[in-house]
């Protein structure tokens, strides 16, 4: 139908009418979807806890996400300039970008990557230039490496984080 695309490869799908994008190839798994729902790829189980949210892992050397030994985690929820104004409630028309600071809706979501060793697996909250603000706990869940994401972190908004295995 029009309302459900698909690439030939299976790799994205967007499904309009159930307000979900899968992104599912071997280096780059996730998606978007609503609060409450779930989104499953072959690497990654990601759980939406609260505010809809796009969230996805990816391979950063070049290897899948399942035999990948560092990798990078991005959560994002809905991020707008102090003052950005729109001409309707959709927000389909800007009128003013705003300015900083960057205001971001608060968020939780789950993600589980299926990856070798992932008890060797250690987790940091990353700022957006990329340095490394804080350790994150992790578990392991039936063989796989279990993350909580929180855009609400102690040192501020976390939308990056990274995963290395040693």
């Amino acid at each position: 139908t029009l309302n459900l695309l698909q690439s030939e490869n299976k790799q994205l799908t967007i499904d309009a009418p159930g307000a979900v994008m899968l992104i599912d190839t071997p280096r780059t798994a996730g998606g978007y979807t609503r609060a409450g729902e779930r989104i499953q790829t072959d690497a990654v189980t990601i759980s939406i806890l609260e505010t809809d949210a796009t969230v996805w892992a990816s391979s950063l050397d070049g290897q899948p996400i399942r035999r990948s030994r560092h990798l990078l985690i991005t959560h994002l929820t809905d991020l707008q300039n102090t003052g950005a104004r729109f001409a309707d409630r959709a927000r389909t028309t800007l009128l003013d970008w705003g300015k900083l600071p960057h205001l971001v809706r608060t968020g939780a979501a789950r993600i589980t990557l299926r990856i070798a060793n992932p008890e060797r697996a250690k987790v940091w909250a990353l700022s957006t230039g990329g340095r490394r603000l804080a350790q994150v706990g992790s578990a392991l869940q039936s063989g796989a490496l279990e993350v909580p994401l929180d855009i609400a972190g102690a040192e501020g908004a976390r939308i990056l984080y990274e995963v290395a295995v040693d």
